[in-house]
C-alpha cells in the first residue's frame, strides 16, 4: 500500500474506533468520498473499517459472505481505499483534518 493510501486507510481505522473524532461536516464529506466507489465496495469498506455505526467484520467473514478468498478481498478493500485516496475530494478533507 502506498503513502496516500496508508494515510486515508489510517484515517477509516481511527474513524471506526473513535467516530466522534471528526465534525459531522467532515463524516459528510467521508461519506460522499466513499460513494466514489460502486455501492457493494462502500458496504464492504463500512464493514470492514466498523464506519457509521457499523461494527467491525473480519476479513475472512467479509470475504466469505462475497464468495472470495480472503487474499482477493484485501485486494478489493485496498484498491478501493486508492481509488479514495488520489481523489481530489480526499485531498480537500485531508487539508480540513489538519487544520
Amino acid at each position: 500500500m502506498d503513502a496516500l493510501s496508508q494515510e486515508l486507510q489510517d484515517f477509516l481505522i481511527r474513524l471506526g474506533k473513535e467516530p466522534h473524532c471528526v465534525s459531522e461536516k467532515v463524516e459528510h464529506y467521508i461519506k460522499h468520498i466513499m460513494h466514489l466507489i460502486y455501492a457493494d465496495d462502500e458496504a464492504v469498506l463500512q464493514q470492514y473499517y466498523g464506519l457509521f455505526g457499523n461494527d467491525v467484520k473480519p476479513l475472512e467473514d467479509i470475504a466469505k459472505e462475497h464468495g472470495v478468498s480472503p487474499e482477493t478481498m484485501r485486494k478489493i478493500i485496498e484498491a478501493n481505499v486508492r481509488r479514495m485516496a488520489v481523489s481530489p475530494e480526499w485531498q480537500m478533507v485531508k487539508q480540513l483534518i489538519k487544520e
